[in-house]
């Protein structure tokens, strides 16, 4: 493709699809795998399923709900505990949109009002998403807990700390980023 073109065109959807799916598959391995692991060699299924039942529980919470358990009303407080950090390395982060940049100069992820809009509206379901993990994380990790296993326990806060608690803050600081403030 000549340069010209190249400082106009666009990654197809694919590519970005497969350039975003990268992160989140090695953000859920990481977490998901240990996860696993423990409720399959060590969780009875009655518990595992009354778990996941109130998990689900999560998708019932209305989107105003989202605005009173929000962290902070500034950004700066989510950079202090490194949320800022994070954003690099997630699915429409800066690595993956520096690296598509390189190629794409052009590439924007929010190029629209309703480009923004919709990024808004995702990222209350990504919200959502984590409250479900970060509930079964707690229930599992409380059920580890109950039964002496301090090690599985101590593990599965810490994931649930890193996959849940916060990719949750990150979808409260994005939203802040992109909404104006009142003064």
């Amino acid at each position: 493709m000549p340069r010209s073109e190249q400082k106009t065109a666009l990654p197809s959807p694919a590519l970005l699809a497969l350039a975003n799916a990268v992160p989140n598959v090695l953000w859920s391995l990481l977490a998901l795998l240990p996860l696993s692991v423990y409720c399959y060699r060590y969780m009875a299924r009655p518990w595992l399923y009354g778990f996941l039942a109130v998990g689900l529980l999560a998708y019932a919470v209305p989107t105003a709900w989202f605005g009173r358990w929000q962290l902070s009303r500034r950004p700066a407080r989510y950079r202090r505990l490194g949320v800022a950090l994070l954003n690099r390395l997630t699915q429409n982060g800066d690595l993956v949109n520096r690296l598509l940049r390189r190629r794409y100069p052009a590439y924007r992820h929010v190029r629209t009002r309703a480009a923004l809009a919709a990024l808004v509206r995702t990222s209350y379901h990504q919200e959502r998403f984590h409250l479900l993990g970060f509930l079964f994380f707690g229930l599992v990790s409380g059920y580890a807990a109950a039964r002496g296993q301090a090690g599985w326990c101590g593990l599965l806060l810490l994931l649930n700390l890193g996959y849940n608690v916060y990719p949750m803050w990150l979808q409260q600081y994005l939203r802040l980023r992109v909404t104006p403030r009142e003064p």
